[in-house]
């Protein structure tokens, strides 16, 4: 029993230094643990890397793996292309033709009458739509192309069967193919795949023109096509396409031209000019405001959107007008213009984006107005109504240029001015009864000259440009100063309405400068009165009595002594 006892004794000794040695064992593992990870967090690059271990890989595997291309690579997968894409539609079109040729060889002998024949070619492009709608998503390549192929079988047979064996009334295939492309629409918008929605478009543009029965119905025609333009802005705010547009706003104007060749002469203006508006309005509200603006190919499209839907509304306008209202045609196409400009001034207010894309989109777009703008201008307007648009529109260009400071709208705005200032001075209405500073031609040059300044005041973050509108501004006033003494003044006192404009606007800008320290206000009065006295200097002092150069030698000369104290005093508050 001893002996037992001691041996148990023994085994829980061994057990308990066990239990001990293993004990600390853990603790030394875990101390390593925490060493290590302090090391790799603080130096991870100087980690050893392992050898890479080299598997023997199977022919399929190594294939698989030769096929697969690197995430860098930017190759053209033509494998994927000609097998994937390509064959796939060659194939489905082989299987039309075909189709199409056992339909003939059948209709030909007589195997099958006319409304099976009809009806077969229906329920085939519904079977073939449904199987695309099935692969939209697995196979989406093949969906839209077997959902083309079946609408378009579909589509056709119905037809068909109205045109050729009359088999149900010209309403019952009008709503028919109406159903049909709206179904196609819709099912474009749940699955957001383009493609399939241009299948519909073309359903929608050859149903008028296919049924068309030769009478003059065009109040129906454009409530129709208006119809399919608001169901697109409908489904463009959760699309976003930018093929889709450009597809509608084509077939749009050539459905247009097509009925205007022969009936536009022949018909009210009222629907022409409500769906050239409406088509025109939908578009700039989708392009401007509904979407966000976007860098890259979709801008450029957007971009070119935008512009097309201006040229062929102002075209049609233009069309329009000229046989219905030729003497307000100018107006009228001018109108369309600003509507442009005012939803591209209301898109630029909205868009957070940097100044790069304002540069980019906005100016690209502002430009390309510019000659509508001007052909609007030179198009019937003259007078002051000619002079006083120029002016708006150089005013527009450069506040909004200057509010969102966009360079491009900023420096366009520059030769506008230039060609209002232009047209103030090269073609002037004289009136024998305006009177001194009161009449339009002084006003617009006023006008201008405080929109020029203000421009600066508003410009002033864009580089370099808004010292060309301060120094400017000025400039302008005096010139519209000088023709309005030129032109309301009697001849012999042409030079004293210089002399005291020169010293009118000195004074005002000079005791502007003593008020408040603005370095441009000090030049200028500096300039005016310079002129002034070497005008006195050089020519009216000389010409004067002993006892007026004894007067104005005193005056002048003590004013200008005080003007040069006055003058030294502002410089030091200002430099």
């Amino acid at each position: 029993m001893a002996n037992q006892d001691e041996q148990v004794q023994s085994l829980l000794q061994r057990i308990y230094s066990l239990e001990k040695e293993l004990a600390n064992l853990k603790s030394e593992a875990q101390s390593l643990r925490l060493v290590q990870n302090k090391q790799e967090s603080a130096v991870p690059q100087t980690k050893t890397k392992e050898p890479e271990k080299t598997t023997a890989l199977t022919p399929a595997a190594a294939y698989s793996q030769e096929k697969t291309p690197s995430s860098s690579s930017k190759r053209i997968d033509w494998e994927s292309i000609l097998g994937e894409n390509l064959f796939i539609k060659i194939g489905l079109v082989s299987m039309l033709l075909a189709a199409i040729w056992f339909l003939k060889l059948a209709f030909e002998k007589y195997w099958i009458n006319e409304s099976v024949r009809i009806w077969l070619g229906i329920l085939t492009g519904a079977i073939v739509t449904i199987q695309g709608i099935r692969y939209l998503k697995p196979w989406p390549k093949i969906g839209p192309s077997l959902i083309g192929t079946g609408s378009s079988l579909f589509f056709a047979s119905y037809y068909l069967g109205y045109f050729l064996y009359d088999l149900y009334s010209l309403e019952a295939c009008f709503v028919g193919l109406f159903i049909h492309s709206l179904t196609i629409i819709a099912l474009s918008s749940f699955f957001k795949n383009e493609v399939v929605f241009g299948f519909g478009a073309l359903g929608a543009f050859l149903v008028p023109v296919l049924l068309s029965t030769g009478e003059n119905s065009y109040q129906f025609l454009f409530t129709y096509l208006l119809f399919w333009n608001f169901i697109f802005l409908l489904i463009s705010s959760h699309t976003r396409w930018r093929i889709a547009p450009l597809v509608l706003l084509i077939g749009d104007h050539l459905v247009f031209s097509g009925w205007a060749l022969e009936k536009l002469e022949v018909s009210g203006w009222g629907f022409p000019i409500l769906f050239q508006l409406g088509t025109f309005l939908i578009f700039l509200y989708r392009e401007s405001l509904l979407l966000p603006k976007e860098k890259g190919l979709a801008g450029v499209l957007s971009a070119i959107t935008t512009g097309l839907a201006l040229l062929f509304t102002f075209l049609q306008g233009i069309w329009i007008s000229s046989i219905f209202f030729p003497k307000f045609q100018a107006a009228f196409v001018l109108g369309i213009v600003i509507v442009y400009y005012v939803f591209l001034l209301a898109s630029l207010a909205k868009t957070k984006e940097t100044k790069p894309l304002l540069d980019s989109v906005y100016g690209v777009l502002a430009l390309g107005g510019t000659p509508f703008i001007l052909t609007s201008i030179f198009l019937g307007l003259e007078g002051y109504a000619l002079r006083f648009t120029l002016i708006a529109f150089a005013a527009f260009l450069s506040l909004t240029g200057a509010r969102f400071k966009s360079e491009i709208l900023y420096a366009l705005g520059i030769p506008f001015w230039i060609l209002g200032i232009i047209s103030l001075v090269a073609k002037q209405f004289i009136f024998d009864d305006a009177l001194f500073l009161l009449n339009g031609r002084f006003a617009l040059f006023l006008v201008s000259s405080l929109l020029i300044f203000a421009s600066y005041r508003i410009g002033k973050g864009v580089k370099d440009i808004p010292d060309i509108y301060l120094w400017g501004s000025f400039p302008v006033l005096l010139l519209g100063s000088f023709i309005d003494v030129y032109y309301n003044v009697s001849p012999e006192y042409h030079s004293l309405g210089y002399t005291s404009f020169l010293a009118f606007y000195g004074v005002i800008f000079t005791v502007v400068s003593f008020i408040m320290p603005v370095p441009f206000a000090r030049k200028v009065g500096l300039f005016c009165l310079g002129i002034v006295i070497l005008k006195l200097y050089i020519y009216d002092f000389w010409n004067m009595g002993i006892l007026a150069r004894i007067i104005a030698g005193f005056a002048l000369g003590g004013a200008l002594f005080l003007t040069g104290i006055l003058y030294n005093r502002s410089k030091r508050k200002t430099t």
